[in-house]
């Protein structure tokens, strides 16, 4: 679990949306991997992170209007690849405070079966910065906290499977939120 938690704390970039002079300027120049988990998308963005050869993934997550699990499983599924070939990725929302750090607290319950603690040692992330999971959780933006943890164990075996390489259909995710522990399956 080393590895995770050195690729985690060095190679996950948490932040603000990329203006277009911070692409030119080379700031990214190292990435592998741009994932944008704002509502808001901007091709002048996209094509300047292409033309410098990071790949683009746009995952919404709505604050106003609840998250979806559709795209936190994309993200999920990004992540683990970027971690999995040790690259550098650029984790964005709008403002870096809520949604691309929520998503980094799913990853990293996803990897530790543990919830981030403020002020975690080595994750400047987590410096003054409430588990935006939890908080997320508890604001109804995303289901309870029992079918969150059981989600995100859910993704990880996936990822962890021989048949992972195959893409699952999104109707497992919705199969694995709307029917684990509903008494319809194991």
């Amino acid at each position: 679990m080393g590895g995770f938690h050195e690729w985690f704390s060095s190679k996950l970039t948490i932040r603000k949306f990329p203006t277009v002079e911070e692409v030119q300027t080379g700031l990214f120049d190292n990435f592998k991997y741009r994932l944008n988990v704002s509502d808001l998308f901007r091709p002048e963005i996209d094509a300047a992170f292409k033309q410098i050869g990071v790949e683009n993934f746009w995952f919404v997550q709505g604050e106003a209007f609840g998250m979806s699990m559709e795209g936190l499983y994309g993200a999920m599924k990004i992540i683990w690849e970027a971690e999995q070939q040790n690259h550098l990725l650029l984790l964005h929302c709008h403002a870096g405070r809520n949604r691309s750090v929520m998503i980094a607290d799913s990853y990293y319950y996803l990897r530790t079966q543990k919830h981030r603690k403020e002020n975690q040692p080595n994750l400047t992330y987590a410096k003054n910065s409430s588990n935006r999971l939890l908080i997320n959780i508890d604001d109804g933006q995303l289901p309870g906290i029992f079918k969150m943890e059981e989600f995100l164990e859910s993704c990880r075996e996936t990822f962890e499977d021989t048949f992972a390489n195959t893409e699952r259909p999104l109707d497992w995710i919705k199969h694995q939120m709307h029917m684990r522990g509903s008494g319809f399956i194991d």
